[in-house]
């Protein structure tokens, strides 16, 4: 069995920063381009933030538990109580999740690169990976 040579950037450093939407590679803020997109590449490094397409698609999976678990639930915990009304509740449902998704859009797009670069820490330019090569 190969043995994996050792990762000069640790995936613990590539959760710590990505947390912070600090780059997974060289921990330098610069990732966002605008609130809803990424840069090309990293403002610190260069390096290549280029995903396919399906990549932003992670950002709609990490919404929905985020939306269920902090706008819906304490929603439906409200309207079970009889604090709110069922309309109220419902109204507060829709609107409130999709707020806290816009809020928290920036974030996801970090924590996507996160994610990926958790998985495939090889990739990073800093633990001898790159894009060039492709």
């Amino acid at each position: 069995m190969p043995v994996e040579p050792a990762l000069v950037v640790s995936r613990a450093q590539v959760i710590a920063r990505g947390v912070r939407c600090h780059c997974p590679n060289c921990g330098k803020r610069g990732l966002l381009a605008t609130w809803f997109h990424l840069n090309k590449a990293c403002a610190g490094c260069g390096m290549d933030l280029a995903k396919s397409h399906g990549f932003y698609s992670g950002t709609t999976s990490i919404g929905y538990v985020a939306a269920i678990l902090f706008v819906l639930i304490p929603d439906f915990v409200l309207v079970s109580a009889k604090v709110i009304g069922v309309t109220a509740g419902i109204l507060l449902g829709m609107a409130g999740s999709f707020a806290f998704i816009v809020l928290i859009y920036p974030a996801m797009l970090c924590w996507m690169v996160m994610a990926y670069h958790v998985a495939l820490p090889g990739e990073l330019p800093a633990n001898g990976g790159g894009r060039g090569e492709e």
